[in-house]
């Protein structure tokens, strides 16, 4: 009989193409990436696209260097990356060079179990059908009150702000659920950092004055652990609030955008959190709770956000807030509550060299 045939080889494993741009990050410097070995440095492309697909060609690359204004055009592949050691141009501005991280392969799926929760936005009319939820922070109660206490219905204990700060008039309540991916769960933590959202870009970790990481921290740390949704708590004081306040129980999340998906999340590392709508109660019916008093807007005043420095007076604030809710959404319950915030920054950054700038500035710290 003749021999059976051999069989065939299996195939191999599919290489990842998605990547992180890094605007005016120049990753060229030694330390920071070097070239692929035995390999052309600079690849011949015209796109972004082009260098891309260059790149998924080959399974050590982990990202290029693309050229801008004068180098438009021009792509590096590079291996052996730490975006940490990269160049960084000051402010918002695209420089001459981009650089493009490519992701890690991770699990498709987590065996990490799955939390359910309400958190709050504080917004203004149609802001949410505009822009849905994704590539922002978030709160629990106690920390979208402090927020606007703080932000939006006064000016920082500076007396009263009308008309209300961006138009706020409101605060939205979202039913999310989360699951860490593998990859996180093995460090011990339910949440990765809170990173800073502005205008759907993601500042890194921002510090007091507006010093912000930037976004190769983020990068990094979403490569690392997929799309985490983070969080911190105030009294961690980390990265802010720095000093204790009045809402020692308050707590504030990122969710990126690339970690949202639908129904029960997976724990891939796009596939990390989900929500549904659970309802929105304007500020003008929350006040209503204690009228009378200074804080006077659009034709109505209110002893709600009074004595803003007591704890004692925030609690009260956040029942109200629950119980204010439950009426007017009774089908809802009144509060679902978080699991614990875990994340330690400590078993992240305990050597933290990001360098921190300001991105609305331009300012960059002179010493670390």
């Amino acid at each position: 009989a003749a021999p059976a045939a051999a069989p065939a080889p299996s195939p191999p494993p599919a290489l990842t193409s998605f990547y992180y741009q890094l605007e005016g990050y120049n990753c060229w410097a030694a330390g920071a990436s070097e070239p692929l070995p035995a390999r052309p440095t600079e690849v011949p492309i015209g796109s972004a696209a082009d260098c891309r697909n260059a790149c998924s060609q080959y399974a050590d690359c982990e990202g290029f260097i693309l050229g801008n204004k004068a180098h438009r055009g021009r792509c590096w592949l590079r291996t052996r990356v730490d975006v940490m050691m990269c160049a960084q141009n000051v402010g918002r501005d695209v420089s001459d060079w981009d650089f493009h991280l490519r992701a890690k392969p991770h699990q498709p799926y987590s065996t990490a179990p799955v939390h359910e929760f309400y958190i709050y936005r504080a917004t203004a009319p149609g802001a949410t059908a505009m822009h849905p939820l994704g590539e922002v922070n978030a709160a629990n109660m106690d920390g979208v009150l402090w927020y606007l206490m703080n932000e939006v219905v006064t000016d920082y204990s500076q007396g009263v702000r009308c008309p209300r700060r961006f138009g706020i008039d409101r605060i939205h309540r979202f039913k999310v659920r989360v699951r860490s991916t593998n990859a996180l769960a093995k460090t011990g933590m339910n949440f990765g950092v809170r990173f800073a959202y502005d205008q759907g870009k993601c500042e890194g970790r921002c510090f007091v004055d507006n010093m912000c990481t930037g976004e190769g921290d983020c990068a990094s740390m979403y490569n690392d652990y997929g799309f985490f949704v983070g969080c911190n708590r105030f009294s961690d004081n980390y990265p802010f609030p720095i000093e204790a306040n009045a809402a020692p129980n308050g707590v504030w999340y990122s969710f990126p955008l690339a970690g949202r998906c639908q129904g029960v999340p997976s724990g891939a590392p796009d596939c990390t959190w989900s929500f549904e709508d659970a309802g929105a109660l304007e500020l003008a019916d929350l006040e209503s709770v204690a009228p009378g008093g200074t804080n006077c807007c659009n034709g109505h005043c209110t002893n709600f956000w009074v004595d803003e420095f007591n704890p004692q007076k925030m609690g009260w604030r956040v029942q109200a807030a629950q119980g204010k809710f439950k009426q007017v959404f009774p089908q809802w319950p009144a509060d679902l509550p978080a699991p614990p915030c875990n994340f330690d920054h400590t078993k992240w950054y305990a050597n933290d060299k990001w360098h921190r700038r300001d991105p609305w500035s331009g300012h960059a710290e002179q010493t670390r």
